[in-house]
């Protein structure tokens, strides 16, 4: 009876993934499907509703994890599964998004280092800009202070 019920709950979980994702709601989507998953980690609709939801995302993490997603889908399906085709699309299409993604956030961090650095040098008059860093062959880099 117990595990009819954890069934029943995780197609449910799914179920409300799939309403949430049709509303464009792909965050809740996911959370429900985490849920899903914690009943029943195979569970291929999950995993594939989940996958979806976090390309929709498309932030670094999202990506991998949906990259996560996919590639389980492909391991653990049998060749005649109707979704194992767009889960093996998929894992060749998301590697380069995935590049994409973690430059675009690592350079997005690092403006927003660099206005907090500049917020606390511009009360020395001097800001980010005045120093310079260039690889050093080793491995690491070597700072110049520039006027």
């Amino acid at each position: 009876m117990e595990r009819q019920c954890t069934s029943l709950r995780s197609i449910f979980n799914s179920n409300i993934a799939a309403c949430h994702a049709k509303l464009g709601d792909h965050k809740t989507a996911v959370q429900f499907c985490d849920d899903s998953l914690l009943d029943v980690p195979t569970y291929a609709k999950a995993l594939h509703r989940r996958a979806t939801s976090n390309e929709v995302l498309d932030t670094w993490s999202s990506l991998s994890s949906a990259q996560t997603d996919y590639q389980t889908l492909v391991d653990t399906l049998p060749s005649s599964s109707p979704l194992r085709p767009s889960a093996q699309r998929a894992l060749k299409s998301l590697p380069p998004r995935i590049q994409v993604a973690q430059k675009r956030e690592t350079d997005e961090m690092v403006d927003k280092l660099k206005g907090v650095g500049n917020s606390i040098l511009g009360h020395f008059g001097l800001s980010t800009d005045n120093f310079k860093f260039t690889p050093n062959g080793q491995g690491g880099y070597s700072m110049n202070f520039v006027q």
